[in-house]
């Protein structure tokens, strides 16, 4: 009996030292699992487990400065400017992200021309975005990363967890960081008016 005991109790230190180490690996975020690779077969993104070198993720408060951003032909983009502008960082391949993109979508359109601008920033290549986006299209402009992540970086998401949402003021200074989905708009509102 005793040495069932000891078993029971060795297993239980063990699964709780798994589990410590993978939520402090940032596998887990506040709405649950968030898949940090690439989606593709066991291959993990480099951003899944260092932040590029040559990048400085922005602190709340500090400028975000200029990000490396294309559109989906390839040509430079810019982030809007003199708004306050709720990036969200998805993939094709992330269930998570796929699954937000409708509820941002309908947020988006109540925003107007006054209100804050939501940017869908894909940390996933241009053919696979592309064929996403014909079919399940969006009400909001999309952006591509490089291939390293590094506009994401500078956001502060420097582990690569999807989805992670951004908020930058008009004056160009992050604001927010959140992890995880939204789930509804009252909670993104909530989020957005907490950044004031």
């Amino acid at each position: 009996m005793r040495a069932r005991a000891a078993i029971v109790t060795v297993l239980a230190a063990l699964l709780a030292g798994t589990a410590g180490w993978w939520v402090s690996s940032g596998s887990v975020g506040e709405r649950g699992l968030i898949g940090t690779g690439t989606g593709r077969g066991s291959d993990a993104h480099p951003a899944a487990t260092t932040a590029p070198t040559d990048v400085t993720p922005a602190q709340a408060g500090q400028p975000v400065g200029p990000l490396a951003l294309v559109d989906l032909h390839g040509q430079p983009a810019t982030l809007p400017g003199g708004r306050r502008v709720l990036v969200n960082l998805w993939a094709s391949w992330c269930q998570p992200c796929r699954d937000e993109m409708p509820l941002l979508s309908r947020y988006a359109a109540t925003q107007g021309h006054a209100g804050v601008v939501v940017v869908g920033l894909a940390e996933d290549d241009a053919a696979s975005v592309g064929d996403f986006l014909r079919k399940y299209p969006v009400g909001y402009p999309i952006v591509l990363d490089d291939a390293h992540w590094h506009a994401g970086t500078r956001l502060g998401n420097g582990l690569g967890v999807l989805p992670y949402t951004a908020l930058i003021g008009a004056d160009g200074r992050l604001l927010r960081q959140r992890v995880g989905t939204f789930d509804d708009a009252a909670d993104i509102q909530r989020w957005v008016d907490a950044g004031d």
